[in-house]
């Protein structure tokens, strides 16, 4: 019985001129977003990408031929840059608001004759100059993507196909002989659920396979195993997504009274959860992050600990001379290493407390379908904030795996002091080929872990607009 009534639903939504609208509307815009994403920007993006980090690794190479403690004091290179990602189509998001690089930096003072160099193996202020501006971004920013087309448009399709299931039946009178046939009443919902979502489906589905062939066949991305187990999620998100809304629908056409109050209750609440809520709650959000964001970065900047005052002391007290002293080298060494720590935990606190506040306000959107969906979306493709925690902890990571490579190099040297500062480390050369590079993993499980919040964000949705339609249906009447 429940595949007739399947069948029935779906014959009914493909003969339809929802159907066809939503078909051609979908796959449509699909092809719009396939031929921007091959003649926009990726392609520019991963060949300058690419000539970055060819760039940092010749500054890597030359420092190596200067000496150990060269590499040890620079770090190797000046910057770490974010590989972009080839499924940037799939979701935009806040890439454009977020950096595309974190700063290595090191830099040289003298006092009476001597040169230190200031060793920050990593810090975050790329972000006052390249994130800060552009915050409010990461609520608003808006593009002709999947998210767009999916959250938006085929939501709306969702809505469309079901606001008239039960009401219209039960205006022309088949509602009553269908349920004179001692049809059980779940039955029937979840007939009608499942005959919408295979309608969507095939929609969704010929849509996205005429994405990926556009791309495919006009673009020069490759597209892995990876990639691919990406994607499946993200049509999986998708379906979830479209639960939501089949649910919904279903609710709102048994709670009313009229086919025409049943369509404005539809479209009264797909404006107010797609369109309003993640604009509104979005907006207010980024009022918050940016003026708690302003005081962490006044925070930063004056920041002057303890730490840094002793060693700016040792500094200007030293002579040439000491700095052949083991002694006072490793008093030096000391002071130095204790600066680096309170920075770095600086560093640290400072980075967490920014995205911390940036997540805070997006759990704000989460509290809509839509905004576990776009998250979800950002997070599988390698886009949003979830993809750049990763890259900047992935980073960080490196940057200590890279120090401490060069660490060992020095204790291998039996001219060397051993002492962790500039004067007191190996001026050996080293091979610029053993030197450790940074590559960022980006694979599908790692990003999914970041999109599990928005799953089971998106899968209560789809539970509860269920059982609001099946708690509805069961207490109607079909007269």
């Amino acid at each position: 019985m429940l595949a007739a009534i399947v069948k029935r639903e779906l014959i009914d939504h493909l003969i339809s001129l929802r159907f066809g609208l939503a078909l051609v509307l979908i796959v449509g815009l699909m092809v719009l977003n396939a031929l921007g994403f091959v003649g926009g920007s990726y392609e520019f993006r991963r060949d300058h990408y690419l000539e970055q980090v060819q760039a940092e690794q010749e500054i890597g190479r030359s420092n190596a031929q200067m000496g150990l403690w060269k590499l040890i004091i620079h770090g190797g290179q000046d910057y770490i840059y974010k590989k972009p990602s080839p499924l940037m189509f799939c979701a935009v998001g806040a890439n454009d608001a977020l950096p595309e690089r974190l700063w290595t930096p090191s830099w040289q003072s003298e006092y009476n004759g001597t040169k230190f160099y200031d060793p920050l193996p990593l810090i975050y202020w790329d972000i006052v100059g390249i994130w800060a501006p552009k915050t409010s971004q990461l609520m608003q920013t808006q593009a002709i993507d999947w998210v767009f087309i999916i959250g938006s448009l085929l939501s709306l399709m969702a809505l469309l196909f079901t606001f008239d299931a039960f009401i219209g039946e039960k205006e022309r009178g088949t509602l009553k002989l269908v349920m004179a046939q001692s049809l059980p009443r779940h039955t029937l919902l979840l007939g009608k659920f499942l005959g919408a979502m295979l309608a969507l489906a095939i929609v969704l589905s010929l849509a996205i396979l005429v994405n990926l062939l556009i791309v495919i066949a006009l673009s020069q991305m490759n597209l892995g195993l990876v990639e691919a187990g990406r994607l499946i999620g993200m049509v999986g998100l998708a379906l979830l997504y479209l639960a939501c809304f089949v649910g919904l629908g279903l609710w709102v056409s048994i709670r009313s009274s009229t086919t025409r109050s049943s369509l404005v209750g539809v479209l009264l609440l797909w404006t107010c959860g797609v369109l309003l809520w993640p604009s509104a709650g979005g907006a207010l959000a980024s009022r918050v992050v940016i003026r708690e964001f302003g005081d962490a970065v006044v925070m930063e900047w004056e920041f002057n600990p303890p730490e840094k005052m002793k060693v700016s002391r040792l500094r200007s007290s030293a002579r040439r001379s000491d700095m052949r002293k083991p002694e006072k080298l490793r008093q030096h060494a000391e002071a130095e290493l204790a600066n680096r720590r309170v920075i770095q935990n600086r560093e640290d606190e400072f980075l967490a407390y920014s995205l911390g506040e940036v997540e805070k306000a997006r759990h704000i959107v989460r509290l809509s379908p839509t905004g576990c969906f776009q998250y979800g979306m950002e997070a599988l493709a390698g886009t949003g904030i979830a993809r750049h925690r990763s890259f900047v902890e992935q980073a960080r990571t490196y940057v200590q795996q890279f120090e401490q490579t060069m660490l060992t190099l020095d204790r291998d040297d039996p001219k060397s002091p051993h002492i962790h500062i500039a004067q007191g480390l190996s001026r050996q050369k080293i091979n610029p080929d053993t030197l450790p590079v940074f590559t960022e993993n980006m694979s599908a499980t790692i990003l999914l872990r970041h999109a599990v919040v928005d799953v089971i964000g998106l899968f209560f949705f789809a539970i509860l607009t269920y059982m609001l339609a099946y708690r509805s249906w069961l207490r109607a009447s079909i007269v």
